[in-house]
């Protein structure tokens, strides 16, 4: 198995190497937490368990999570005030940015395409459906009526077929 060589990273960049998103912002508890959260979305999250995991004391990480919470990005989902447990939303268009930011840090770094994968599989599950017939519908002055002939793929497709009227 042949390994493929990476690009040498610069020595100014070799301190960045080890903070949430490429230092992009800071080495802040908030980051760390963030990083976390990111990393693993369908992970429920102990305060504990995130101080234990970034190094930070209780406070900082019970400050870093009520941010979170106010800027709906995580949510608490126990009813115990003592031992909360945190969620992050998933209909978030935060987490998703804030995903998309992370596989960007890792393709400028190692020179690969995680996030063009990612924005890709992004429009093919949620805005492919509401953009194309838009885009094809928006390029043609004539007429258009639904359905009419298809190919057998077409039908299996899901996609409602239009056709432009002579």
């Amino acid at each position: 198995m042949s390994a493929k060589e990476l690009p040498e990273l610069p020595e100014e960049l070799e301190k960045y190497l080890n903070k949430p998103y490429g230092g992009l912002f800071g080495n802040t508890v908030l980051a760390q937490v963030v990083e976390e959260i990111i990393a693993d979305p369908t992970m429920d999250y102990r305060p504990g368990y995130l101080e234990e995991m970034t190094g930070k004391r209780p406070p900082s990480i019970r400050a870093a999570l009520k941010t979170l919470v106010r800027l709906g990005l995580i949510e608490n989902i126990s009813s115990d005030i003592q031992h909360p447990v945190y969620r992050v939303v998933a209909r978030s268009k935060k987490l998703v940015a804030l995903s998309l930011l992370a596989y960007a840090v890792i393709d400028d770094r190692d020179g690969t395409d995680c996030m063009d994968m990612a924005v890709l599989d992004y429009y093919n599950r949620y805005l492919r459906e509401r953009v194309e017939p838009l885009a094809v519908a928006t390029n043609y002055t004539g007429e258009w009526t639904i359905g009419g002939e298809s190919s057998e793929h077409d039908a299996d497709s899901g996609y409602i077929t239009f056709r432009a009227v002579a």
